[in-house]
């Protein structure tokens, strides 16, 4: 009986360590793009760095999706003022990677968020 309980525990224990290995920390937010860079898949929302998964879409709410070049963001060389109605808007979810952070979700907003 004390062998089948400490071969249990053993086997729980791998699984409660296995589980918190591939829990992830996860940051959802909104915010104005700062900068796109469609050829290596990486946008900056408030001043943060995401990579974006060749997998993910860019989505309008009405469901459309939105190519990554295609995005505007605040930063843009040579322009030194962006008008707030040239800058697209999105809510993301991200998650926290070895090499940095990762979107998981965009959203592109309609319009500046209230």
């Amino acid at each position: 009986m004390t062998k089948a309980l400490s071969g249990f525990a053993i086997v729980l224990l791998v699984l409660v360590g296995s589980v918190a290995a591939h829990a992830q920390e996860r940051e959802r937010g909104y915010g104005p793009i700062d900068h796109v860079n469609a050829a290596t898949r990486v946008i900056s929302v408030n001043l943060r760095e995401y990579t974006v998964p060749v997998r993910i879409k860019a989505t309008r709410p009405s469901g459309g999706t939105v190519p990554l070049a295609e995005l505007r963001g605040a930063m843009r060389p040579g322009d030194a003022l962006v008008a707030v109605d040239e800058i697209d808007f999105v809510q993301f979810e991200a998650v926290k990677k070895r090499d940095g952070w990762q979107m998981v979700k965009i959203t592109v907003l309609d319009g500046v968020p209230e």
